[in-house]
C-alpha cells in the first residue's frame, strides 16, 4: 500500500480499510495491525466492528443452546407461559431469540408485549392513528358502561361506539363520532377499507329509517362518496351493515352481519388492544414492510408454542392473562429499569433480561442472525476491552505507533426520515483501549 498523505489542513478524517474476510479462529488483532501497517499514526484511533471481532472468536450460539439456558434460568417446566417485555421489532435482532423462548416452554405459551405504537428504537409496531383511535374509544366506553346503569339512553351512545370498533376491526377508519367528537353532521364518518368517504347513522333495529337518513345526509357532505346504515343489537352482540342506496332502491339486499360477542371482553380494556381486535388490519413496518406480530406469532408456532401479543404501554397487563411462569425483559435500553418495575410490584416468579439469556458479557442483547433457517445468531464479542487492548499492543509492535482502539457497534443516530435510533446494540462502544 502507497503511503497515504492527507494534506495539511485535513481536520478529523475517517479512512476505511478494506481487508480480506474474517473466519472464527482467526487472530483479530495481527490482521489489524497489518492493515494499518503503512497508514497508522501516533494518536490515530483504528475502529473495528465488533461483528469481525466476535466472529474471530467464533461467538455463536443456537436456539437450541439458548432454549436450555431460558428453561434453566426461568426455572421452566412443560407447558410453561413465558412474557415477553417490549422486546424490539426486529428479524434480524430479535426473532430467533423469541423462538428459543418459546422452544423453553416446551409446548406452553408466550405472551409478547409491545409498547403502543413504537418499540424503544422507535420501529413501528402498530399504527399510531389506529391505536389512539381506539384505545379513546374504549376509553370512553368504558365510561359510558359505568354511567349507564341511571341514564339508559346512553345505550344510543354505546351503540355508536361499538360499530365505530367493530368497523375498525374490517378496516374502516374512523374520522368523526357526531355525539361524541362534536365533529360531522351523521353518527358515524369513516373512511371504507377502498379509501371512499362514507357517512354512517347507526339505529337499534331500523335500517330502513338509518338509510333513509344517512343518503340524505349524504347529500350535505361534498366529500362523503356513499352512504352506509348500521344496526347495533346490544344484547345479542351483532351489528348489521348495509349500502344505504342498495338496502333502498333494491329493498331485498341482506346486510352484512358481524357478530361482536368474542370481542366484548377486550372492549372493555381500555390500555390494551389485543390481536384479536386487528381484524383484517395489517400494520406493517414502513422501511422493512414485515408486519412483525405475524412474524412474532409465526416464530413461536415455530418453536412450538402458542402466541399472544397485546399492545399496551402497561407491561402489568400481562398478568390478566392467566398464570405466568416467568417474566423475560426483551428492552435493551430499559431492561433494568423494567426488571425493577416487575420486582417492585412483587413478582413471585423469575425476572430475567436478555442480557442474561446465553453467554456473558451481553447475553444476546446486540446479537444478529447468522443463519435463520438452522436457528444460528452471532453474539457480541467477548472481553471487547481486553480485545481492543490487545489489538493496540499488536499495533504498537508492528508499526511503533501509539493508537487507541474501539470496537463499535451500532451508530446510535436517529434516522431522520423513519424516525427509527440506529441502537439495538448496549452502547455505540462494545469495547475500547485504555486510553
Amino acid at each position: 500500500m502507497e503511503k497515504l498523505v492527507l494534506p495539511a489542513n485535513t481536520g478529523v478524517a475517517a479512512i476505511g480499510l478494506k481487508i480480506g474476510l474474517i473466519v472464527p479462529n482467526d487472530d483479530i488483532a495481527s490482521i489489524t495491525a497489518e492493515a494499518v501497517r503503512e497508514i497508522a499514526a501516533d494518536g490515530d484511533i483504528v475502529c473495528v466492528t465488533e461483528a469481525v471481532v466476535a466472529r474471530s472468536q467464533n461467538r455463536y450460539v443456537s436456539c437450541t443452546e439458548l432454549a436450555e439456558d431460558i428453561r434453566q434460568k426461568l426455572n421452566l417446566k412443560p407447558g410453561s407461559t413465558v412474557a415477553m417485555i417490549s422486546p424490539i421489532a426486529s428479524r434480524n435482532r430479535f426473532a430467533l431469540i423469541l423462538k428459543a423462548i418459546a422452544m423453553a416452554t416446551r409446548g406452553g405459551k408466550v405472551i409478547v408485549q409491545f409498547p403502543i405504537p413504537f418499540d424503544e428504537v422507535g420501529n413501528q409496531v402498530i399504527d399510531e392513528e389506529f391505536a389512539s383511535t381506539r384505545l379513546k374509544l374504549k376509553k370512553t366506553l368504558q365510561s359510558l358502561y359505568e354511567a349507564r346503569g341511571n341514564t339508559p339512553m346512553l345505550n344510543v351512545l354505546i351503540r355508536e361506539i361499538i360499530a365505530a370498533l367493530k368497523l375498525q376491526e374490517i378496516g374502516y377508519q374512523i374520522l368523526s363520532i357526531r355525539k361524541i367528537t362534536g365533529k360531522g353532521i351523521a353518527d358515524l364518518t369513516v373512511r371504507m377499507p377502498d379509501g371512499r368517504i362514507a357517512v354512517a347513522e347507526v339505529t337499534f333495529a331500523d335500517l330502513q329509517k338509518a338509510a333513509r337518513k344517512a343518503t340524505g345526509i349524504r347529500q350535505d357532505v361534498p366529500e362523503a362518496e356513499c352512504a352506509l346504515a348500521i344496526a347495533v343489537a346490544l344484547e345479542h352482540h351483532r351489528l348489521s351493515i348495509v349500502d344505504a342506496d342498495e338496502y333502498l332502491e333494491q329493498g331485498k339486499v341482506e346486510p352484512e352481519t358481524l357478530d361482536f360477542s368474542a370481542l366484548l371482553p377486550s372492549y372493555h380494556e381500555p390500555e390494551v388492544i389485543f390481536s384479536g381486535e386487528l381484524g383484517n388490519n395489517s400494520f406493517t413496518h414502513p422501511i422493512t414492510e414485515v408486519d412483525y406480530r405475524k412474524l412474532y406469532l409465526s416464530m413461536i408456532a415455530e418453536g412450538g408454542a402458542s402466541g399472544e401479543i397485546i399492545f399496551t404501554n402497561n407491561p402489568f397487563k400481562i398478568y390478566n392473562l392467566g398464570y405466568i411462569d416467568g417474566v423475560c425483559i426483551g428492552a435493551v435500553h430499559e431492561r433494568e429499569k423494567l426488571r425493577e418495575l416487575f420486582l417492585s410490584f412483587g413478582a413471585l416468579v423469575p425476572v430475567i433480561t436478555i442480557q442474561e439469556v446465553g453467554p456473558p458479557p451481553w447475553g444476546v442483547i446486540g446479537s444478529n442472525v447468522s443463519d435463520f433457517e438452522g436457528g444460528i445468531l452471532k453474539l457480541l464479542p467477548e472481553d471487547p476491552n481486553g480485545t481492543a487492548e490487545k489489538i493496540k499492543d499488536k499495533i504498537r509492535a508492528v508499526t511503533g505507533k501509539e493508537v487507541e482502539v474501539l470496537i463499535f457497534g451500532d451508530g446510535a443516530y436517529k434516522d431522520p426520515d423513519t424516525g427509527i435510533y440506529e441502537l439495538a446494540d448496549p452502547h455505540p462502544a462494545i469495547g475500547v483501549s485504555s486510553g
